[in-house]
């Protein structure tokens, strides 16, 4: 990333939880001086929904009654708001996400709800977003399974997920085509935000991926899981580490908490994670703790036992898997106390 592309990731770096609403802001600026780019966004919602009026302009900040508001939206000719454009890099889905947007599209007309959202994101969100769809007992038809557009059956409203690449290489080219110089620096410095946003995100684990070259990057990540899995602990107060801390080891990060009583060190063994494969998070008892549940915990050298990591799944959906493998250990220890009085 070159220092003249880097003004709107020191922005987001600055101000830290705003990166969505920067990189909203910066887009419609885009959109607002630049046809070229409009027209880019035209030709990719017509490869999704072909006979859907084009886009004249965007707004942001558009709220509706029922107090809903989109990122973006944009216009057609006649006023109406034809498309309506989700800005995401990897924040979670809101409660009105995607149900609400698709219910405040316009019913006359063919019309589209996308989310922006980096590439290595589409794998995990797409499903996501289908399936609380069809929790609102909506049906899907399928329009395009490669560019990731369906039409919600009986209507002429569409989800589409669009990668922030495919929308900024098409904006480049068009940008380019028409001559416009300070448009094609604004892109770039889009594309460095989007890089930065990426970079920093935790993203899904996959089925295959074991400790590898990239472990750096994710073993920073996973702290964030250790102290946020631990502060959860606390809210449900069965984890307690007053008096304790974070302890690091020759083999990753960790601390000591309390749980039920028991104090335990709870944190990343690389050693293990290399050796099994199966996890980076573990629990260290010092004693006899794990007695009684070896193989029910899957205990790995008679005092540690792995704490699950969910895979495929975004970082809400792995911190909830964290926290409930982290109980169940804690209970069983609970159990095997009372056992032993």
């Amino acid at each position: 990333m070159s220092r003249a592309d880097a003004l709107l990731a020191y922005l987001v770096s600055s101000f830290p939880g705003n990166t969505e609403n920067i990189a909203t802001e910066a887009l419609r600026h885009v959109f607002d001086h630049s046809d070229a780019s409009i027209e880019a966004l035209n030709e990719i919602t017509r490869s999704g929904v072909g006979a859907i009026k084009p886009i004249a302009y965007i707004k942001s900040q558009v709220i509706h009654d029922d107090g809903s508001r989109p990122d973006l939206v944009g216009f057609d000719e006649d006023g109406i708001g034809r498309v309506f454009i989700e800005v995401k890099f990897w924040a979670a889905l809101t409660a009105n996400q995607p149900n609400t947007y698709l219910n405040r599209l316009p019913n006359a007309g063919p019309s589209l709800l996308v989310f922006l959202t980096p590439e290595d994101r589409i794998e995990s969100l797409w499903p996501m977003l289908r399936e609380r769809i069809y929790s609102a007992s909506y049906k899907l038809e399928e329009i395009d399974s490669e560019r990731k557009c369906v039409r919600i059956a009986g209507t002429q409203k569409h989800l589409m997920v669009l990668s922030w690449g495919s929308l900024l290489d098409g904006m480049a080219a068009r940008s380019l085509d028409n001559g416009e110089l300070v448009v094609d620096s604004e892109i770039r410095q889009l594309r460095s935000l989007a890089q930065y946003a990426d970079e920093g995100a935790f993203k899904p684990i996959r089925l295959d991926e074991s400790f590898n070259t990239d472990s750096e990057s994710r073993l920073r990540l996973y702290k964030r899981l250790v102290d946020a899995a631990t502060e959860q602990g606390i809210a449900q107060e069965w984890v307690n580490r007053k008096g304790l801390r974070a302890t690091p080891r020759v083999y990753g990060y960790g601390r000591y908490i309390r749980v039920h009583g028991t104090v335990v060190w709870f944190g990343i063994n690389t050693e293990l994670f290399e050796a099994t494969g199966e996890t980076p998070l573990w629990v260290n008892c010092s004693g006899n703790e794990f007695a009684g549940f070896q193989d029910e915990l899957r205990v790995q050298n008679a005092r540690w036992a792995p704490v699950e990591l969910r895979r495929g799944a975004e970082f809400p959906e792995i911190l909830e898997g964290v926290v409930e493998s982290l109980r169940y250990i804690a209970d069983r220890i609970l159990d095997g106390r009372e056992a032993a009085i």
